[in-house]
């Protein structure tokens, strides 16, 4: 994310998110694409369970957002990482796996940003 971005919404964001953030932007400037796409939902997950949110965030956003596609796509992706079933598009090892790897974070980082422009707008 650029920074432009990171300065308005980090400041919505609780402490523990804040951390999260941080290192969420490391990850992304390292090219450590699957903890990309776990912190990005980590990071959702803590704004949605922060009960502080509810005093300015509209309610109808949160379901609108949780309702969405990408959410859905992400929470998957991010299980199939965290919790081996069988093998997953990304980790084969092959020359393919880190560029897809990288796509999955690219689309896991929009959807990161669309969560903060969905229930953080001005």
């Amino acid at each position: 994310m650029s920074k432009k971005i990171n300065e308005y919404f980090i400041n919505q964001l609780n402490t523990h998110a804040k951390v999260l953030f941080e290192e969420y932007n490391i990850a992304f400037q390292n090219k450590m694409w699957a903890s990309v796409i776990i912190l990005s939902l980590t990071i959702i997950d803590n704004i949605m369970n922060d009960t502080d949110n509810l005093d300015y965030v509209d309610g109808l956003d949160i379901n609108h957002f949780k309702s969405s596609k990408n959410f859905h796509w992400l929470r998957i992706r991010r299980n199939q990482i965290l919790h081996f079933e069988k093998p997953v598009e990304g980790f084969f090892k092959n020359k393919d796996s880190d560029e897809t790897l990288k796509l999955d974070a690219l689309r896991a980082d929009e959807t990161l940003k669309k969560c903060f422009y969905t229930l953080f707008r001005k």
